[in-house]
C-alpha cells in the first residue's frame, strides 16, 4: 500500500470512519492482495465491526507475508482466542514475542489464555514478566491478583494471625521435635515448619501442593535463615517418594489440614497414607486428635438466617424447602442462645492408621427454654497431652480464623429444660453430617 494511502486509511480508522478506511484498503488489495499492512488494517476494521471470521482471514494473510510484525501476530492471537482456538492463539502470541520479547500486551494476553486453559504456572510467569517490564501495567497486575485469589485462599492470612492456634501448635512442637525427623504436610507459608526447625528438629521436610505457595514458602524459609534445615517440596503428601523427597521415614508429623467441618480437606486419607508410607511406627502426630463438638443452638436472629415463615403478612414458608442443611458462619458475631451443654459429636484419633466410614447415635439435653434451630458445631484439636485448641463460639467475642457450622433442623423446636434431641452424627471420610432423629419432651413433674 502506498505510504500516503496507508497513512490516510490509518487516520480514517483512528477517527472511527471505518467504511472509508476499508474502501481504501480494499482498493489497494484488489491490485496487491498480499500486502501485509493493508490486510492487517482491514482486519482491524473487520474486528472492530464484529466480523471476526473476516478479521481472522485478513490477519492470517498479513502474518503469512514476508514482513509480519509482532502486532500482526498479536491481533491474530486475539481473534483466534475469540474463535475458540486457544492453542493456535498461543502459537500466534509466541510468534509475536519472538519478534518483540518485551511487548507487555502480548505477555498479558498470553497469560489470560494460559489462565483460562488451566495452565496457571505459565499464566503467572507471563503476568510477572509483563509487570517486570512495566510495573504500572494495571491489566497485568489485576490479572495476576485474580489468579492468586484463585490459588491462595484468603483464610491463609487470618490463619497465620490466629495467635491461640499458633501458641497451641508451638507448645506441642517444642515438646515433641527436638532431634527428630519432621514431616510438615500442607506448609502454606511455612510457619509450622519454621517452628519445628527453631525447636531443634533434626530435619524438616515440608510439602505444599500449590506450586506458587511452595515457592513463596522456600523464600520465607531462606529469609529466616533456615534453608539448610527445611526442605520445601511442591507436591501433595501422597506424591512424596520415600528415599528421594523424604530421605527417611519421619518421626513426627505436623499438619493443620483441617476445616470447619474437620475432615473435608481430606485429612483422613492424608493421615492414612502418611502412616503407611512416610512415618515410622508409633510416630508422633500433631495434632493427636481432632473432634467435632457442638451444642443445641437457638435465637431469633440465627433463626432468621435459616428459616422464613410469615413476612409482611404473607406465608412464604414453602421457600424453606430450598434452605441449605448447613450454615457456615462465625457465630461470635451472630446473637444466639446456647441451649445445651457441649457434646463431642465425632472424634478422630490421628494416631490410628485407618478411618472407615462411621457414625454414632447421640442425645443432647436442653438446659433452658428456647426455640432451637439446630446444632452449632466447632472443632477441637488435641495438639498433644498438654494442650488443645478449639474455636467454640463466644457471643460478642472474637473467635479464631475457622468459622463455625450450624446444622439446621428440618423445623425449629420449642425446647424445655430436660427435653432430649436424638441425632445421628456420621461421616463418609470426606465430610461430617448430622441427622435429626426425634425430639423427646421431658415428662412433667
Amino acid at each position: 500500500m502506498l505510504p500516503n494511502a496507508l497513512t490516510q486509511a490509518t487516520q480514517l480508522y483512528e477517527a472511527g470512519r471505518f467504511d472509508e478506511a476499508a474502501q481504501l484498503c480494499r482498493g489497494h488489495l484488489a491490485r496487491q492482495a498480499d500486502e501485509p499492512e493493508a490486510n492487517h488494517l482491514l482486519g482491524l476494521i473487520c474486528y472492530r465491526q464484529g466480523n471476526t471470521h473476516a478479521a481472522y482471514e485478513l490477519f492470517k494473510r498479513a502474518t503469512a507475508s514476508g514482513r509480519p510484525t509482532a502486532r500482526m501476530f498479536s491481533n491474530l492471537g486475539a481473534v483466534l482466542k475469540l474463535l475458540g482456538k486457544p492453542e493456535e492463539a498461543v502459537a500466534a502470541y509466541r510468534r509475536a514475542l519472538a519478534l518483540e520479547p518485551d511487548n507487555v500486551w502480548v505477555l498479558n494476553n498470553l497469560g489470560v489464555i494460559y489462565r483460562d486453559s488451566g495452565q496457571r504456572d505459565a499464566a503467572i510467569d507471563a503476568f510477572k514478566r509483563a509487570i517486570a517490564l512495566k510495573p504500572d501495567f494495571s491489566d497485568a497486575v489485576t490479572n495476576l491478583r485474580l489468579i492468586y485469589a484463585d490459588l491462595v485462599p484468603q483464610w491463609h492470612f487470618a490463619m497465620m494471625n490466629d495467635a491461640p492456634r499458633n501458641d497451641a501448635y508451638e507448645a506441642a512442637i517444642r515438646r515433641s521435635v527436638a532431634g527428630k525427623r519432621v514431616l510438615d504436610i500442607g506448609t502454606g507459608a511455612g510457619l509450622l515448619a519454621l517452628m519445628a526447625a527453631q525447636a531443634g528438629a533434626k530435619s524438616v521436610v515440608s510439602c505444599e501442593a500449590v506450586g506458587i505457595i511452595a515457592q513463596q514458602a522456600r523464600d520465607i524459609v531462606a529469609r529466616n535463615g533456615l534453608a539448610e534445615r527445611i526442605k520445601v517440596i511442591a507436591k501433595h503428601s501422597t506424591e512424596l517418594i520415600l528415599g528421594a523427597d523424604l530421605p527417611e521415614r519421619a518421626e513426627v508429623l505436623i499438619t493443620e489440614t483441617f476445616s470447619s467441618n474437620v475432615i473435608d480437606e481430606g485429612i483422613l486419607a492424608i493421615i492414612e497414607h502418611a502412616h503407611r508410607h512416610l512415618l515410622v511406627p508409633n510416630a508422633t502426630i500433631i495434632p493427636a486428635a481432632a473432634s467435632a463438638v457442638g451444642f443445641l443452638v437457638g435465637g431469633e436472629i440465627l433463626g432468621q438466617m435459616l428459616f422464613v415463615e410469615r413476612i409482611k403478612n404473607f406465608d412464604v414458608s414453602p421457600f424453606n424447602e430450598f434452605a441449605p442443611p448447613r450454615l457456615v458462619t462465625p457465630l461470635d458475631g451472630v446473637p444466639h442462645q446456647v441451649l445445651s451443654g457441649d457434646v463431642e459429636l465425632l472424634r478422630f484419633d490421628l494416631i490410628r492408621q485407618h478411618f472407615p466410614m462411621g457414625g454414632r447415635e447421640l442425645e443432647m439435653v436442653a438446659v433452658r427454654d428456647g426455640f432451637c434451630v439446630g446444632i452449632a458445631q466447632w472443632i477441637q484439636l488435641e495438639l498433644d497431652g498438654g494442650n488443645r485448641y478449639r474455636n467454640r463460639p463466644v457471643p460478642g467475642g472474637h473467635n479464631t480464623h475457622w468459622p463455625n457450622i450450624v446444622y439446621r433442623f428440618p423445623k425449629p423446636l420449642m425446647l424445655r429444660p430436660g427435653d432430649r434431641v436424638r441425632l445421628i452424627a456420621r461421616h463418609d471420610r470426606a465430610e461430617i453430617n448430622l441427622d435429626f432423629v426425634e425430639h423427646i419432651a421431658a415428662r412433667a413433674s
